[in-house]
């Protein structure tokens, strides 16, 4: 009647379609952590010392593609925010980047961090962001960059997490 059709989930495929992308990830990962249906944190610790980190992060995307036939985006970075910074831009920027951004540079980083808005963070929501940008914290970087004493007296302990994270110190 308007124009909208409505289609029914396959919550089976879905679940099988998971299932393929993780053990793929598993498979070629020393650690992964399942974080949701579609979402998993690979621990890359000692990748590095033997391989390029964004030549690992486009043979995880082909393999995943390989097994799926699904192509997924693929963010890296030294803590979970890091690597969800990687993958946001890694997608938002897909033909630039192929679907892979490697953030384990910090020039990169902060590059990175300087074009996004803070509301772009993970875990930022609506009310937190009127109020960072009413204190002037506008970007992910001034985000970054705003001290811990700061963060911690005006917010709360999850944001002050966040911004070790965007410094690159897992919480």
């Amino acid at each position: 009647r308007c124009g909208v059709v409505c289609f029914s989930s396959n919550y089976e495929l879905y679940a099988d379609m998971s299932n393929r992308v993780m053990t793929t990830l598993e498979e070629m990962s020393p650690r992964c952590e399942i974080y949701s249906i579609d979402e998993a944190f690979c621990d890359l610790t000692g990748v590095r010392n033997c391989r390029v980190l964004g030549d690992f992060g486009r043979e995880l995307q082909d393999a995943v593609y390989r097994n799926t036939r699904l192509a997924v985006g693929v963010g890296i970075g030294q803590t979970k925010t890091l690597a969800k910074l990687a993958n946001h831009a890694a997608k938002r920027w897909q033909r630039q980047t192929g679907g892979v951004v490697d953030l384990s540079n910090v020039d990169r980083q902060r590059k990175l961090m300087a074009a996004l808005p803070v509301d772009e963070t993970w875990g930022v929501g609506r009310r937190i962001t009127k109020k960072l940008e009413a204190m002037g914290i506008k970007t992910v970087l001034d985000l970054a960059d705003t001290d811990i004493r700061f963060i911690r007296k005006h917010f709360n302990v999850v944001l002050e997490r966040t911004v070790r994270e965007l410094r690159g110190e897992p919480c």
